[in-house]
Parts: structure tokens; C-alpha cells; sequence
């Protein structure tokens, strides 16, 4: 596909009778489906990541004010686990696009 972003979008208008799907539009604004997935895996990461901050501030305040319970470190535990998922997803993208195609 063409590198300019109208010529790749021209393209898809050529393919398509009717709208262009929206993973084959992304795809081509931000350049490729490799980019795409980066590009979700980072927001992934990034949303996991408040959740995990935002838990610990609710607990700490919880402790606080006497009304923590035990449910609260289970989601903390949750979003963790989200969250070392989808950084470990992103940095495993990154290198990947990272590497000389040959």
C-alpha cells in the first residue's frame, strides 16, 4: 500500500463499495495493523495502570477512615495483573517492530 495517507485511504475507497471497516481505516492513518495493535496495547496499559492507582488511593483513604474491606485487594490484584499483562504486551510489540525485516 502506498506510504502518503491519502493515497492508502484513496485505496480503500477503491477496494470498498460501502464504508471501510474501521481496523482497515486505523490501519491505514496510523500506518499498519502492527501499529494498531501498539497502539491498543499502550491504552490498555495505560487504563490498567490508573485503575491500579486509583485502587491504592481508594484503600489508603479506606484504611483511613475505618471503612476498608478485604474485596478492595482483590480488584487491586485484578488490575494489576491487567495491567503487567498489557505493559509486557506492549514492550513485546515494540521490539518486535523494533527488529530489521529481511
Amino acid at each position: 500500500m502506498p506510504d502518503d495517507l491519502l493515497a492508502r485511504l484513496a485505496e480503500l475507497e477503491r477496494r470498498y463499495d460501502g464504508p471501510v471497516p474501521e481496523g482497515l481505516r486505523l490501519a491505514a492513518h496510523l500506518g499498519s495493523a502492527d501499529a494498531v495493535e501498539r497502539l491498543f496495547a499502550a491504552g490498555e496499559a495505560a487504563f490498567y495502570k490508573s485503575m491500579v492507582l486509583g485502587q491504592l488511593d481508594i484503600i489508603r483513604r479506606r484504611r483511613a477512615d475505618g471503612s476498608f474491606y478485604p474485596a478492595l485487594l482483590a480488584d487491586l490484584r485484578c488490575y494489576r495483573e491487567g495491567w503487567r499483562y498489557w505493559n509486557r504486551r506492549v514492550r513485546a510489540l515494540r521490539a518486535a517492530a523494533a527488529e530489521p525485516r529481511g
